[in-house]
């Protein structure tokens, strides 16, 4: 008898443990696909070459455990809730407390091992399909990627056993934890407590609304926060401090946002007497109120939840153009080689079947000494005292003609000068170079613009800016040291084949070191720049504090685009195949707890619209009501969410430039239809749920 109350009241439940059942399947398919690559040796050794995604796999595994665990607390926790009556009704009849907690253990146990196999099994069918997109997102081409993977099964089966015992064990401690006449009766409204606003209320609400705006304000304004931060005492940590004051900041608004403000907003539509008793409003408040008060901190657990999901995606395609960008910058060609490399290279291209050198650039430039300000902040200057790299006009149009991505520049006269920005790249707004260069001749250059900087990687340059400069003036420069890097295309049959025969012969190395010391005397640049030593080397540098040392710099070698793709390509495939499947699931898991909750608030509610049929109120009505009641529940979250994420994805666009960020601003767009979809649905049931009472 008592088996077959409990799957009475189990069938009772089918819509809620649908949703569970879903969400649970949905989890184990992610989790053992992310274990079964770890696992394909094909895939692996495939991407081994350049990175190792047995450590991606697994943190993303990992996290799959962490959400769908605090899903599984949250889903329970509904559960007891919404069958209070039926364990109170157990305790009536006799049933002790272990016999209970028994009866829950084998439920979840059987829902659990159901999704368990379930999932395992469509993990199966889908783990192909899932390791072809993380082979397309890396660019791999891989002959076969289906396995059946043994272990992953092993694998996947004892974390979710071990999430399914935690389940159980809160289950039982929660059931031994109520009193028998609290599991029997209905909770009450507190009417007075809700319906009351203490001053405590009205100035939490309202700085949870402050502190919000406070937050967006300061994340539109990060440059300027970030300097004034800088400005008192923080130098260059508060760089990095700023983001962080202003997420505590969000998070601790959204907190108070969900606790007070909307409660606040609620109270105030509800003392406007025209609006209040229009309509059904009267109810619509009064059920909001209780809603809020019963739900605030879910409220807040799911905005946060759904930034970082949206935030997540948003960012992994962020970075991936980033990235993408990266390779423009640092190997805009095939290859640009420093010209002691350049034999060598030259020849081992030459040596590869169906490989040859289109064409060949010499970029000639001249390292000379310069005293120069850099910017950080709005209002701090730091004076520098180092080499510049010259590059004269003409060399530069030569340049543009195989770099794709340099942009066409034009010189008023020859004293104009244009910079160009590595830093833009990075740290756009934050750092920048003054407008003046003081040289040792006794020139001043005066920088006209500045452009980012697309002549390839910088530290085939030492690390130094570039400017571009008049052909005159680029030959009125007679300090320093010259230096030539070549840089060319190739047409090669096989560009990967070519990419590791180089790799595997020609190691990227430190070669080709200059010295260098300058001082600003009686406002001139004094100094030198050097390929030989001309102070004798410190044995102990570190005791050495005179500022008037020797520097010494090394260039790279070379650079190859195909390496530098490739590697980009699947380092930042792996980050959005991990970054999506997570954000979809966290996704899925916040609309899945409010799903859950808003069944068990129709369940609750059920009484309350019976009276409201009896009375003559319209069954269309009462649908309308019970939609701008959902909305009230998942509106906020989603609108909030999504702000918190886009100003996040704003502030990182001020610390690293691109022009990518519109895909991560998609992706916020895409998950709040989805979202969206979530309202609708969870709509309709609940009108269901509603009406279907007085179907019976």
């Amino acid at each position: 008898m008592i088996f077959n109350l409990s799957w009475k009241n189990f069938k009772g439940q089918f819509l809620n443990y649908l949703v569970y059942f879903i969400s649970m399947t949905f989890a184990v398919v992610v989790y053992y696909c992310f274990s079964a690559i770890t696992y394909n040796r094909t895939l692996i050794s495939r991407a081994g070459r350049d990175i190792q995604i047995n450590g991606a796999m697994s943190i993303g595994g990992f996290l799959v455990v962490v959400m769908i665990l605090g899903f599984m607390f949250a889903a329970n926790h509904f559960f007891l809730l919404k069958r209070s009556r039926e364990i109170g009704l157990y305790h009536l009849i006799g049933m002790r407390k272990g016999k209970i907690s028994f009866l829950f253990f084998i439920e979840t146990l059987i829902l659990g091992g159901f999704s368990l196999i379930t999932g395992i099994v469509l993990g199966i069918i889908f783990s192909k399909l899932f390791s072809m997109i993380l082979a397309k997102a890396m660019f791999l081409q891989v002959e076969s990627l289906f396995r059946f993977s043994i272990p992953s099964i092993v694998q996947t089966s004892i974390a979710f056993v071990f999430m399914l015992l935690a389940v159980s064990l809160r289950s039982s401690w929660l059931i031994y934890r109520y009193k028998v006449n609290n599991l029997v009766k209905q909770p009450e409204k507190n009417t007075n407590a809700v319906n009351k606003m203490t001053k405590w209320k009205f100035v939490s609400g309202t700085l949870g609304l402050l502190l919000i705006l406070v937050g967006y304000f300061l994340s539109y304004n990060i440059i300027q926060f970030g300097s004034l931060l800088m400005e008192n005492g923080l130098k260059m940590a508060g760089f990095f401090i700023a983001p962080l004051i202003i997420m505590l900041i969000c998070i601790l608004g959204t907190y108070l946002f969900f606790k007070y403000t909307m409660y606040l907003i609620v109270f105030l539509f509800g003392k406007s007497k025209v609006t209040y008793y229009r309509r059904m409003n009267m109810l619509a408040v009064e059920n909001t109120k209780h809603h809020l008060k019963r739900s605030g901190n879910t409220l807040f657990a799911i905005t946060i939840f759904i930034a970082i999901s949206l935030g997540m995606i948003g960012g992994a395609a962020s970075f991936y153009t980033l990235g993408m960008n990266s390779v423009n910058v640092e190997a805009p060609t095939d290859f640009i080689v420093a010209e002691p490399s350049f034999q060598e290279v030259s020849q081992k291209i030459e040596d590869e079947p169906g490989a040859n050198i289109d064409s060949v650039v010499t970029l000639n430039f001249k390292l000379t000494g310069s005293q120069y300000d850099i910017k950080i902040g709005r209002e701090q200057k730091e004076n520098t005292l180092s080499p510049i790299n010259l590059l004269s006009l003409s060399n530069y149009r030569e340049y543009q003609k195989i770099n794709p991505y340099l942009k066409d520049i034009e010189l008023v006269n020859d004293k104009d000068v244009v910079l160009l920005d590595s830093i833009q790249n990075i740290l756009g707004g934050f750092i920048r170079y003054d407008s003046t260069f003081d040289l040792q001749e006794g020139l001043k250059l005066e920088v006209s613009k500045v452009r980012p900087d697309f002549l390839g990687q910088d530290l085939m340059r030492y690390g130094f800016p570039t400017v571009v400069v008049s052909d005159q003036l680029f030959e009125q420069v007679n300090s320093g040291i010259e230096y030539n890097l070549m840089a060319f295309n190739v047409d090669a049959v096989d560009e990967e084949a070519l990419s590791n025969k180089l790799s595997d012969e020609v190691k990227v190395e430190w070669n080709n070191p200059i010295y260098f010391q300058y001082q600003w005397v009686n406002n001139q640049l004094e100094g030198y720049t050097s390929k030989v030593r001309q102070q004798p080397e410190q044995k102990n540098p570190t005791q050495n504090n005179d500022e008037n040392k020797e520097n010494e710099y090394w260039q790279l070698n070379y650079t190859n685009r195909f390496s530098d793709l490739r590697y980009q390509r699947r380092v930042m495939g792996l980050l959005i195949y991990v970054a999506m499947f997570l954000g979809i699931l966290a996704l899925i898991i916040t609309g899945s707890i409010l799903m859950l909750q808003q069944f068990a608030e129709a369940e609750n509610e059920k009484e309350s619209y019976d009276l409201l049929k009896k009375i003559g109120i319209p069954k269309k009505e009462i649908t309308k009501l019970l939609y701008q009641q959902n909305s009230i529940i998942f509106f906020p979250p989603m609108l909030i969410g999504v702000l918190h994420a886009t100003f996040a994805i704003f502030v990182f666009s001020k610390y690293i430039s691109g022009s990518g960020y519109w895909l991560a601003y998609l992706a916020c767009g895409i998950l709040v239809l989805i979202y969206l979809a979530y309202y609708f649905l969870t709509s309709a049931i609940y009108s269901r749920i509603i009406h279907g009472r007085n179907l019976k």
